[in-house]
């Protein structure tokens, strides 16, 4: 164990949401969206020495994940403790940390993306017309010009075959009214394809495309049931709109939380429920065609989030709202075989 950063806040608050490795350092997120717990620190961790440092005090209640886009590290205002005329980002500059409230009418940023030179958010208010939740971005985030008529909350966007696509809350009944969309230079417009095709696996309910990755032409990512306090049911892989299928583990009880691409080879963090906590693994594969058991350890709560650096895992537990764990926060290092 490394340590324990956010001990000071209660457990769903501890969640260790998004691990991310950028500069030499790896950046930790936290936060409790749903009893606005905040504000929500950003620390770093020192793959080197392990020590971790506060780095940032946001003014946000969660921070659920960071975003490297064109070279620079960005967070999402996730769910701001400001007025909701405007939302924020945050982009890591020179000088430290900058927060940016910038984005019309978004009372939640759920995502960032840079595509074709432009920033897009993806973003969450109150459902009014008027109140796109697709933005785009020329200048870096100065100024925002809406790229969709939609109202709906957004929470993820993706590239698949060169092009962006933005995901709502996805239903698997077919319901063409929350449908992916796709930009087509200029704005947003809905594909038709729904959760029946996009989430494999996941009962007859909504749910989220979540931590998307690029691996061998292919997208692949976790099929997540619900929006906030999310709960993993599967993993998948699309080649295209028409070629998604589920990708299943070793172990068919392994919920996937998190996933990692170094070089060839991707990374996926799961978690199986056992007598008195779970079995952690982190599986390896080099062309989705099986995998390999690279880690295994048995931990009182669930693996979140993770990283790699220099050949080491670094690892964030966290928890459910409705069942809280007091080991929810803990940084994990397991060393690589030398």
């Amino acid at each position: 164990m490394i340590g324990d950063p956010f001990r000071d806040v209660p457990p769903y608050a501890r969640n260790v949401w998004d691990m991310q490795r950028f500069g030499g350092r790896i950046y930790l997120s936290q936060g409790d969206e749903i009893d606005n717990r905040g504000p929500a620190e950003i620390w770093t961790l020192d793959p080197a020495s392990g020590r971790l440092q506060r780095d940032f005090v946001t003014d946000e209640e969660q921070v659920e994940s960071f975003r490297v886009l064109d070279g620079e590290l960005y967070a999402p205002g996730f769910d701001p403790r400001s007025g909701w005329s405007l939302g924020t980002f945050y982009r890591l500059e020179r000088t430290g940390w900058e927060r940016h409230r910038t984005i019309p009418r978004a009372l939640h940023t759920f995502d960032l993306a840079w595509h074709a030179g432009t920033l897009f958010a993806a973003t969450g208010g109150r459902g009014r017309a008027g109140e796109p939740t697709l933005l785009a971005s020329a200048d870096r985030g100065r100024t925002w010009l809406p790229v969709s008529e939609q109202t709906q909350r957004i929470y993820t966007l993706f590239e698949l075959g060169g092009a962006l696509y933005a995901a709502p809350k996805l239903r698997t009944d077919g319901d063409t009214s929350r449908a992916l969309l796709r930009y087509d230079g200029a704005r947003f417009r809905a594909t038709g394809v729904t959760g029946a095709t996009l989430l494999p696996g996941l009962p007859d309910t909504a749910g989220r495309v979540l931590r998307p990755v690029a691996f061998r032409d292919a997208l692949v990512y976790v099929v997540a049931a619900g929006a906030i306090n999310w709960k993993p049911a599967g993993l998948a892989v699309a080649r295209s709109l028409d070629d998604v299928r589920a990708l299943p583990f070793p172990d068919p009880r392994a919920a996937p939380y998190d996933l990692l691409v170094r070089g060839d080879t991707l990374f996926a963090l799961t978690s199986t429920p056992v007598d008195s906590g779970y079995v952690v693994r982190v599986y390896a594969t080099e062309r989705l065609n099986g995998w390999r058991e690279r880690v295994r350890f048995r931990s009182p709560a669930f693996a979140r989030s993770f990283e790699e650096a220099g050949g080491d895992f670094f690892i964030g537990l966290g928890c459910t709202y409705q069942d809280p764990s007091p080991a929810s926060g803990l940084i994990l290092r397991v060393r690589r075989n030398r």
